[in-house]
């Protein structure tokens, strides 16, 4: 193991010295200005001209640097001194408490520069340098920093390469600096030799996290066994990602009896491993003993319909697991209809979202999935899609339906609905100072008085979709408008009117009904130069014959007509008697 006091090419003094240096260095313009600040100031008008032999103070006359500042001075003074472009994102972070400084290749001097800004720095709480190229002189910049500075509890610094050097330097300090509670060391290129460091700190070192981030290294199977080992010593990590490891299934079988003997573990992330079938039930089989994880992603980790089978199986008798993540893996289309057909199975079973992203749901995974939410409104199944397109129709018109349906107007106008009221009593009832407008107050007091069952993020909603003009208040045109459009959106998605509300079917008059006539043209048309064309015969006007006599086009009388009808009664009476 490396010693603390083993030093890097190149290394000098470490951060704290020479911030010491610096903070002396102030002191003594301080104790400067406090004297020249006693002195009593005579203000004596001088000419332009004067001249004097008096010798020029030993210091300049400057003024006290607060203790806020002294981390942005100390930066700035740093930069000059090591020729580094100050960073804007790092002076905005001193005054918001999280420095972000992701992707800004600092390398190892501007993380020098950093570290030196922070030492005495008592706002910033959250620290990101991820793919900073800091390299191992970088790191130990920051580590002297953590060593002295117990306000930053979030530490960021993957993809830095850091390697067995940093991984020890930051073992060490943790054992000192119980201020870090989350940490992410992701893509440092870690070996399988360097997980006895994190093995150590997680199990015996008086260790404070709750976030672990070990994901893009390099620990194997055989980091995996010192991983899992020092799983079930631990027992202050609540989320830990050690994804992208290559652990295979030997490290996960230590995994799994790691999780056994762990009592606080509540997310874990083991996904992009090559677990397969075997570590894949074994991790499961050990969450539904210790009882405490909550979520749990084994993507990409060779799963196929079987392991997946015996996984779900091992879950369903959990009632912490509320979330699984199955993606990426051999599975076809009836993996999504097993896993719900076992839920269905499995009522007790505490699962309420199951995730497949890459993965088409067939047709008869839908009745499985309407029969669940019966009895777990909140169950959902994340997929990729339907494998028929009817089925995407379907499923869209669905949540449109089911969107609408949930919407807060719903549930005022089933208020009025049932009281049998109209929506101006509503409104009157609401409107308590009888200003004809109803205020933001007067319409969450009128909805809790009311007892119309909406939470307060529900009835803001609905606040914002009545008030038309913003003005912040309601009126009963608003009201009625709000309703009529709510209607509306029903009737676009086919359903059926509530509360005995009758779809419209008269048009809208048509714009152009009421549209002007075009005016006339002031220039007229000018004559063609071409000879008029001869008039065929055909299109010649030609008299037709008339076909009706002219008497039947004369009106007639009320008597002429009985005459008439008269006289057609008696011959067809006097036809009858002769055919007889």
């Amino acid at each position: 193991m490396l010693s603390e006091t083993s030093a890097v090419k190149g290394y000098e003094k470490s951060a704290p010295e020479v911030a010491k240096e610096m903070e002396a260095e102030m002191n003594a313009i301080k104790q400067v200005t406090v004297a020249n600040n006693r002195a009593p100031e005579v203000h004596v008008p001088e000419p332009e001209d004067y001249d004097t032999d008096l010798e020029e103070e030993k210091y300049p006359r400057c003024y006290t640097v607060p203790m806020e500042e002294r981390p942005r001075v100390i930066y700035m003074r740093a930069c000059h001194k090591f020729n580094l472009t100050p960073s804007s994102s790092f002076l905005k972070g001193l005054t918001s408490g999280v420095v972000k400084l992701n992707h800004q290749n600092l390398g190892p001097e501007g993380a020098r520069a950093v570290a030196l800004g922070l030492v005495l720095c008592e706002t910033v709480s959250e620290l990101h340098m991820s793919s900073n190229n800091i390299g191992q002189s970088g790191t130990k910049y920051l580590i002297d920093m953590l060593r002295e500075n117990e306000n930053i509890s979030v530490l960021n610094l993957a993809d830095n390469e850091l390697q067995t050097y940093g991984a020890q330097l930051l073992c060490e300090m943790l054992n000192e600096n119980d201020a870090i509670i989350s940490l992410n060391v992701s893509g440092n290129n870690f070996k399988p030799q360097d997980a006895h460091l994190f093995h150590t700190m997680m199990s015996y070192y008086r260790c404070t996290l709750k976030e672990l981030d070990l994901s893009h290294n390099d620990f194997g199977e055989y980091g995996g066994k010192l991983i899992g080992e020092a799983i079930g010593n631990n027992d202050t990590i609540e989320t830990l990602n050690i994804s992208w490891n290559g652990f295979g299934p030997n490290g996960a079988k230590a995994i799994a009896k790691g999780l056994e003997e762990n009592s606080c573990l509540k997310v874990l992330d083991v996904s992009w491993n090559g677990l397969e079938d075997v570590g894949s039930e074994m991790i499961a089989s050990a969450i539904s003993a210790n009882d405490v994880m909550v979520d749990l992603n084994i993507s990409a980790n060779r799963i196929g319909m079987k392991g997946l089978g015996l996984v779900l199986k091992a879950l369903s008798s959990s009632k912490s697991i509320q979330s699984l993540n199955v993606s990426r893996n051999p599975i076809t289309f009836e993996g999504p209809v097993v896993a719900v057909q076992t839920i269905l199975e499995h009522p007790e079973c505490g699962l309420q979202s199951i995730e497949f992203r890459d993965m088409c749901v067939p047709r008869q995974f839908l009745p499985i999935l309407a029969k669940i939410n019966e009895f777990k409104p909140q169950f959902k199944v994340k997929h990729g899609g339907y494998v028929i397109a009817s089925d995407i129709l379907h499923h869209s018109m669905e949540q449109r339906m089911e969107t609408v349906l949930n919407d807060p107007m719903m549930r005022l106008l089933q208020y009025v609905h049932e009281r049998k009221l109209r929506l101006a009593d509503l409104f009157f009832q609401f409107d308590t100072d009888r200003s004809m407008t109803i205020s933001e107050g007067e319409f969450v007091a009128g909805i809790k008085k009311a007892g119309i069952p909406m939470n307060d993020e529900q009835i803001q909603q609905l606040v914002e979709n009545l008030d038309v003009d913003a003005d912040g208040e309601i009126d009963f045109g608003e009201l009625k408008l709000g309703e009529k459009k709510y209607l509306k959106r029903i009737e676009k998605i086919g359903a059926e009117l509530p509360f005995g509300h009758k779809k419209s079917n008269s048009r809208p008059a048509s714009k152009l009904s009421n549209a002007r006539s075009r005016p006339a043209s002031n220039t007229s048309r000018p004559a063609s130069q071409m000879s008029a064309r001869p008039m065929s015969n055909s299109s010649r006007k030609t008299e037709r014959p008339k076909t009706v006599p002219d008497h039947l086009l004369q009106p007639r009388t009320k008597s002429d007509l009985a005459e008439e009808l008269k006289k057609l009664t008696d011959s067809s009476s006097s036809e009858s008697e002769g055919d007889t």
